[in-house]
């Protein structure tokens, strides 16, 4: 009888030894990430953001890939948008955003151990948003069919109306108009009132801290670029 419970007592121990290794295991071949980026030192304008991290592998694993992933909801994977960077340490640059948009990020790492499988880490989830037309003053570059250019201060009012006017010419060419925004595609019109013949109507696409575009003229098409003051 003894030798019966002396056996299941060196097994039930070498259960728990063996459970005790391979948690241990998991943490072991498990990368370490961290996240570099904060509200302190983000760097982001209109379309697109900055994020920073490192990565780093625990004992005799080693990272395969690793980036960034992201999406306009939570908990991005790599099945998502993603970096693919050569480093462990690195900033990606992630562009092609829209702008006013909130996105999540996370910090990935891929590694391999020792049973020739692979997978895949995540750090804390982060979100950070692009940036919005709401109470900014533009830059206006205009130029006409002719050469002729012109430039103008634009300010974008929270609330969907315009302010213009040109520096050079203080309140001569005070406009009130109205702008919005779908996606990074501006509509801007210069002046609601039709019957001004200074009637224009923009167009165009916000890309980093600047936007370009066409605008109509009586009725003859121009080109005008922008950036933020």
């Amino acid at each position: 009888m003894r030798k019966h419970i002396f056996k299941a007592f060196v097994l039930l121990s070498i259960i728990s030894i063996s459970s005790c290794e391979s948690d241990d295991t998991d943490e072991l071949f498990a990368p370490t990430i961290t996240n570099e980026t904060t509200s302190g030192n983000l760097e982001a304008n209109y379309t697109s953001i900055k994020i920073s991290g490192s990565v780093s592998s625990e004992g005799v694993n080693e990272i395969t890939s690793r980036g960034v992933c992201w999406s306009t909801s939570e908990n991005p994977t790599i099945d998502d948008d993603k970096t693919t960077e050569s480093s462990n340490t690195f900033t990606s640059t992630i562009t092609d955003l829209v702008a006013n948009t909130t996105y999540y990020f996370r910090i990935y790492a891929t590694n391999s151990d020792n049973k020739s499988t692979a997978g895949t880490s995540y750090g804390a989830q982060q979100s950070f948003s692009t940036s919005s037309l709401d109470g900014t003053m533009w830059d206006f570059l205009i130029t006409y069919d002719n050469g002729q250019t012109a430039n103008g201060d634009v300010t974008f009012n929270p609330d969907g109306t315009t302010l213009y006017d040109e520096p050079s010419s203080p309140g001569t060419y005070t406009s009130y108009g109205t702008w919005s925004l779908n996606g990074n595609i501006l509509s801007y019109d210069i002046d609601t009132d039709t019957t001004n013949n200074d009637y224009y109507l923009f167009t165009g696409t916000l890309l980093g801290n600047t936007m370009s575009g066409t605008a109509t003229f009586n009725p003859n098409p121009i080109n005008w670029s922008a950036t933020e003051y």
